[in-house]
């Protein structure tokens, strides 16, 4: 087979046009690959990509871990093309056989001539990097993990609302930028950006000298620099936007991430789900695109290692959602006419979100509501939280729903409800608290909601409320019994382990009490965990020994849902002894740790309740 009839049948050169595909084909090189020169080829041709014609081989880690086994017209050398970094991967040949090589200058051609074809190697080390912690790439990141804050390499160029358009494009061009930032007492205020003067001052012709309030993006979309990549990945794609503010949790900006940064950072295959979700132009289609996610999930899920990205991405998918679901009602109704802030609760607030989650969310609204303004946030609460459920997200079978006027209120009808519920900590307040606590805003004014935020982990802090919590606590045994056998509850589906209740939800109850008296805001566990790293409310033995706990649980529950999922059988409840020797094993010290967490927890605070 000639190589162009080679190609015309490899991915993604099919999708070349056939000038296309014959120039490619006069700059292949072909090389013979054997045992003794396969790597010697890889570092004197690269960067470049390598198409196997003939032969296997494994692709292997710089530390000799297996990334990929290739044959006939599979691709690698790919990431090093997109990133530019160096190659620390090496070949060991199964098979000899003949390998294609395209120079870069040529793949670089190729990318900028087809959409198509670059789209391809982009979604290619996308699963590459999900697979593979560090992505076999020599960076030794794993992209879950990495917060926004650690790809902000400049201090951020910003200027005041009243400067003039005129001097703001000679401050962009003076530092070689496409956006700037604009700040006004140390708060973000806008961003001004190429597309703004473009469209709002040269197409308008306005005149240089007016303010660049008057054209700037007004309370630009931004992320805080402790959040992760998929969270400014999410944001601007469900925004729409390619320039994404970084602020600390003061609001005030700290640096500038674009689009380009982020595929520089190679994090880009889960967004195309979000972006679907957020070019839906009706509700319809919107439950239609919504329909792909549990497949979706279940195929992402089975790629990547550590599940807290799961959780996170389920959570990224609500929260797509509710945006859009906001924008169609606003379409509809109008602009919100008050400030306000859509609350997500539970296990959306906390970023750990699974297929079998229902809603829990709320408003937090202004102060000083008219009868009319409050039948508008209404409106939005009902067609929100229905359009939820419509979409995939059960209703909430205790009504923890914005729809519910409980769960509606202004900030000093929040206030006074934590009020209430910390100095009378009755069981039912004890439980709001667990549910309320652990919150997050999906939309609306950051600033608005974290004033209120601080507000209610000032009010936590009250010695009565935090022994209620951690008597609370304690008053859930975990499952081992005499010689650390497994308790099991006998259920219609055998001896089953409701790993949720005695398990993750209970190391989310420990992590919340030592949160709350940190007077900590964020809701998310592994977060709240690592947080309390340097405190001296938890050791650091105990606090890495609850956030593996909690992975193993949560990555157990997971594996348990995928298998079940499509059955009547519980999604939380598992039968031990269908489990490997190894994995009950460790199902019995993650109880321990738990149960030892639970103790600590008692010992600390249980003796200032009543």
């Amino acid at each position: 087979m000639e190589p162009d009839s080679f190609l015309e049948d490899c991915p993604p050169f099919d999708e070349l046009e056939a000038e296309q595909r014959r120039w490619a084909v006069s700059q292949l090189q072909s090389v013979y690959m054997n045992e003794q020169n396969c790597n010697e080829i890889m570092h004197d041709m690269r960067p470049a990509l390598f198409i196997v014609r003939s032969g296997v081989y494994d692709l292997r880690s710089g530390e000799g871990r297996l990334i990929d086994r290739l044959e006939s017209g599979d691709l690698f050398g790919f990431p090093s093309l997109l990133t530019g970094r160096e190659i620390v991967n090496r070949l060991t040949t199964i098979e000899d056989g003949i390998v294609y090589v395209l120079p870069q200058h040529a793949f670089d051609r190729l990318r900028n001539a087809s959409k198509q074809f670059e789209q391809y190697f982009i979604r290619a080390h996308g699963e590459r990097l999900l697979t593979e912690k560090g992505g076999g790439d020599g960076s030794g990141d794993d992209w879950t993990e990495q917060t926004v804050g650690s790809v902000v390499t400049m201090a951020p160029v910003s200027l005041a609302s009243d400067t003039s358009i005129q001097d703001a494009a000679k401050l962009m061009a003076e530092h070689g930028i496409s956006s700037v930032l604009v700040v006004d007492d140390g708060q973000l205020v806008g961003i001004l950006t190429d597309r703004d003067l473009r469209n709002r001052v040269i197409a308008q012709g306005l005149s240089y000298d007016v303010n660049v309030a008057a054209v700037m993006t007004q309370l630009p979309e931004s992320v805080e620099e402790n959040r992760s990549l998929l969270d400014a990945l999410t944001t601007m794609t469900a925004s729409n936007v390619h320039h994404l503010p970084v602020v600390n949790s003061k609001n005030q900006p700290v640096g500038m991430v674009t689009a380009t940064d982020l595929i520089r950072q190679q994090r880009s295959e889960p967004v195309y789900l979000i972006s679907a979700i957020r070019k839906a132009e009706s509700r319809e289609q919107l439950i239609q695109e919504a329909q792909k996610v549990p497949e979706y999930l279940k195929t992402f899920a089975n790629r990547v290692k550590r599940t807290t990205v799961v959780g996170q991405l389920m959570a990224s998918l609500t929260d797509g959602m509710t945006r859009q679901l906001i924008q169609l009602y606003e379409k509809q109704y109008g602009a919100a006419p008050a400030q306000y802030s859509w609350l997500a609760f539970g296990s959306q607030g906390r970023e750990d979100q699974t297929l079998s989650s229902d809603q829990d969310n709320g408003l937090l609204l202004a102060n000083g509501l008219t009868e009319k303004q409050k039948d508008w946030f209404k409106g939005l609460g009902e067609y929100v939280c229905e359009g939820l459920h419509e979409c995939g997200i059960p209703l909430c079978p205790g009504n923890i729903m914005a729809s519910n006027p409980e769960c509606r209120g202004t900030t000093d009808q929040w206030l006074q409800r934590f009020k209430k519920w910390t100095q009378s900590p009755t069981p039912k307040a004890l439980m709001y608290c667990q549910i309320f606590f652990d919150s997050r805003a999906v939309v609306g004014n950051g600033r608005f909601y974290q004033n209120y935020r601080e507000q209610v982990a000032t009010l936590a802090q009250n010695e009565m409320f935090m022994g209620n919590l951690a008597m609370l606590v304690n008053r859930i045994s975990v499952p081992l019994g005499l010689f650390n056998r497994f308790r099991t509850e006998d259920t219609d589906d055998g001896d089953t382990i409701d790993i949720k209740r005695y398990g993750i939800a209970l190391i989310n109850d420990i992590a919340r009490i030592y949160s709350l008296q940190a007077g900590l805001t964020e809701p998310s566990t592994p977060v709240r965990l690592k947080a309390l790293q340097n405190s001296k409310l938890l050791n650091q033995r105990d606090n890495e020994s609850l956030l593996e706990a909690w992975q193993f649980l949560t990555q157990l529950r997971l594996n348990h849902q995928l298998a079940v999922w499509d059955t009547d059988k519980p999604k939380n409840a598992l039968d031990p002894d269908a489990l490997s020797t190894l994995s009950r094993r460790q199902l019995k010290s993650a109880f321990k740790i738990i149960k030892e967490a639970q103790q600590g927890v008692g010992l600390k605070f249980s003796r200032q309740g009543y």
